[in-house]
């Protein structure tokens, strides 16, 4: 059979069937042809066809893709999914899945005193692993449950927080084929489905990779059955099972909608930092055109920091940085001290969490707190934020600050945190893309007025303009800090009469 012939015969089982199996191709199915080969003749011409392509075991599966379009939220969607967030916490269900995993894998009750104690010490020797930065190991079954116990929730909710944020940005649609890479007992793919299942809109395919075989089985005990409990809007593909390092791109699906890695890129400590980027990027060929990537690593120092010079590697090989950089002045950034990351507000400790901590150091198993640093990146140039310095404005570029030491200046920039201070003296971390130091909003514990609390109500990446800060280098800690003054005039992109785009003077 002809590509020519192939192709025509691929229309005609599309135009009668929804779905079907690369092997009803076969001209002869005696004759041993290949079907990895077929595979390869046809995806060039799938996009055209509105098909998609999947690994099913030894054959493949061929889907019509759903009709693109906006992924909207009903208001009671939104409702719901906001009140969630005000008072966060592991639905119960999923407490009950793990709880009852937690069972079967010990043969005893979660709150068996011999199983906590266990749990307890696991959950200390990753801690001390990571504190260490030694790979953290999960070859044994303890490992995992402790990760469950501790880390999970956490992440569980941080990833609804992330899933939002795409919603909300235009950047999800009402049908998503997600592949979550390194996805442990899969967390994100429990985000999802839970976020899902509250907004009562919108259904997923999942796909996951996992090396580990404990974080492997207690996945194929959670999700499917979290999928089920929420109606099946989500439906839950067979894990694969291999080291993320060695995939091949016939074991993943075509056209992914998203790619997640969820503190993933950390652990491969074999790697430096050009490695993980040319292991994102040739994923990255799985990724629809308007596709995107979501890179999650903790909030520390060390983590966040190579996360940072990780994306501008991967942005290096062909991707667009989505969010949360903005690039106004249409430079390349320098992100070897770039130490930024958002905080969303705690979450409700889970009952196994709780057993954890009723015992001495009960802060060492209490883990509520979210911190984490995020990159979205994009195959189709799409930013979140278009603005871009005007030509002749008189802003100063943050790797000008040396010669503006004690002046008062005007400058622009993305809001990179929250308040890194205290009540008194607020502290939040900017960029303009260009600084080789970090730059640093003060407002002093003196100030009173409306600029006191001018950026509190501004998100992580809104830009801002600032006329009139005053610049101090701080010695300490070689960073620039731009003094807020009670004449400074605080400006976010895009309120009436600061349109980006302009042509100020000023």
């Amino acid at each position: 059979m002809t590509e020519r012939d192939t192709v025509a015969a691929l229309k005609r089982l599309a135009g009668a069937k929804p779905e079907f199996r690369l092997s009803e191709l076969l001209e002869d199915p005696g004759k041993g042809q290949s079907l990895e080969r077929l595979a390869g003749e046809i995806r060039p011409h799938l996009d055209g066809l509105g098909l998609t392509l999947r690994p099913a075991g030894d054959d493949y599966v061929i889907s019509r893709r759903p009709a693109d379009g906006p992924f909207t939220v009903s208001d009671i969607g939104q409702l719901r999914q906001l009140a969630f967030f005000r008072d966060p916490g592991v639905p119960d269900y999923i407490q009950q899945l793990v709880e009852s995993y937690i069972g079967r894998k010990t043969g005893k009750a979660p709150d068996d005193p011999v199983v906590l104690d266990r749990m307890a010490n696991a959950i200390l020797a990753q801690k001390s692993q990571y504190w260490k930065e030694r790979q953290v190991s999960y070859r044994k079954a303890y490992p995992v449950l402790g990760y469950l116990a501790y880390h999970a929730p956490v992440y569980l909710v941080q990833f609804e927080h992330i899933f939002w944020q795409l919603i909300g940005q235009g950047l999800a649609k009402p049908h998503m084929r997600i592949l979550d890479v390194g996805t442990g007992p899969g967390v994100v793919p429990l985000a999802v489905i839970d976020l899902l299942g509250r907004i009562g809109s919108g259904s997923a395919e999942i796909y996951a990779v996992e090396r580990s075989e404990e974080h492997f089985e207690a996945y194929n005990a959670l999700v499917p059955a979290a999928a089920e409990a929420q109606g099946n809007a989500v439906q839950v593909h067979k894990p694969i099972r291999g080291d993320i390092g060695a995939l091949a791109a016939r074991d993943l699906p075509d056209r992914i909608d998203l790619i997640v890695f969820s503190n993933v890129l950390n652990e491969l400590r074999h790697l430096d930092i050009e490695g993980r980027a040319d292991l994102v990027a040739a994923l990255a060929d799985r990724l629809a055109p308007d596709g995107t990537i979501v890179v999650v690593e903790p909030a520390d120092l060390a983590n966040s920091t190579a996360m940072r010079q990780t994306v501008r590697a991967i942005a290096n090989r062909g991707l667009t940085i989505h969010s949360p950089c903005s690039f106004i002045w249409g430079t390349a950034c320098n992100p070897e001290r770039c130490w930024t990351f958002e905080q969303k507000g705690d979450i409700r400790p889970t009952r196994l969490m709780e057993r954890l901590a009723g015992g001495a150091n009960a802060y060492r198993f209490t883990n509520v707190d979210i911190k984490y640093s995020s990159a979205l990146l994009r195959k189709d140039k799409k930013t979140q934020q278009a603005y871009r310095v005007p030509p002749g404005a008189k802003f100063a570029r943050f790797s000008h600050l040396n010669r503006h030491r004690d002046k008062k200046i005007n400058v622009v920039a993305a809001l990179m945190s929250g308040n890194l201070g205290n009540n008194r003296t607020k502290v939040y971390k900017i960029c303009d893309g260009t600084p080789a130091d970090p730059v640093y909003a003060v407002v002093p514990a003196t100030l009173r007025g409306t600029n006191r609390d001018a950026l509190e109500g501004l998100a992580y990446g809104d830009i801002v303009r600032l006329y009139g800060v005053l610049v101090r280098f701080n010695r300490d800690h070689d960073a620039y800090n731009l003094v807020v003054l009670p004449g400074t005039r605080i400006e976010p992109v895009g309120c009436p009469g600061g349109a980006g785009g302009g042509t100020e003077r000023v």
